[in-house]
């Protein structure tokens, strides 16, 4: 089962490989830059451009810039941490997020892919309880219960605990993108108890991954 789910985020994920760490974040275009009066939009565009074209350090530089000149956050937020996620910056990531959930504690969706990165960088207590909070929040979204599954699974080894939130996902969305997934899972969950693995480097780059795969699918902040 571990295999598939993760030969599925594999295959979703953009490739993210190497140190997690962030360096410090890119600062806006200097006094004096070409670009000092580029509209947001236009800096937001330029951003985008420079993501589909493999560049994700300027990418990440345009899209803050943008965000600083008055881009809507909710709309910029997610294609920064992609661009973060994709050039394995996952720390600047959580720094671009965090300070807007700090202002914005609803935003379900924001805290979704913030719990995704906390388990991308090992924050396996943090992702946890993230989690936990965007179901209160949003308690019919069904993607929430599947990563909060998955971690309980492989990373705190609660089965029961694991078995309950795949199983309302499949209440939720029995026709998901990870039914099948979830239906397999629930069925070894049920069978009898084995003892948990102890994480790998393997395994922490598939978290990395997973974070990827999640936060790729999220257009805007709500």
């Amino acid at each position: 089962m571990k295999r598939t789910a993760l030969a599925c985020l594999l295959a979703l994920a953009a490739a993210v490989a190497g140190c997690s760490h962030a360096g410090p974040r890119p600062a806006g275009p200097p006094p004096g830059d070409p670009l000092g009066d580029v509209r947001a939009s236009e800096l937001y565009r330029r951003g985008l451009a420079l993501a589909r074209m493999g560049d994700f350090v300027r990418a990440e530089q345009y899209l803050t810039s943008a965000i600083a000149r008055g881009f809507p956050e909710e709309r910029a937020l997610p294609a920064l941490l992609r661009v973060c996620v994709a050039s394995s910056r996952l720390r600047a990531a959580l720094g671009h997020a965090e300070p807007y959930l700090e202002r914005n504690p609803d935003a379900w969706s924001l805290r979704y892919l913030v719990s995704s990165i906390y388990l991308g960088v090992g924050e396996v207590d943090r992702a946890r309880e993230s989690l936990e909070r965007v179901i209160a929040d949003a308690p019919d979204q069904p993607d929430p219960y599947y990563l909060l599954g998955v971690v309980l699974r492989d990373e705190v080894g609660d089965r029961p605990g694991a078995a309950r939130r795949f199983s309302r996902y499949l209440a939720l969305a029995p026709a998901g993108a990870h039914a099948r997934e979830v239906r397999a899972a629930v069925r070894a969950l049920e069978a009898t108890p084995v003892a948990r693995p102890p994480r790998s480097r393997a395994g922490r780059r598939a978290h990395r991954k997973r974070a990827g795969a999640v936060v790729s699918r999220v257009e805007v902040i709500r």
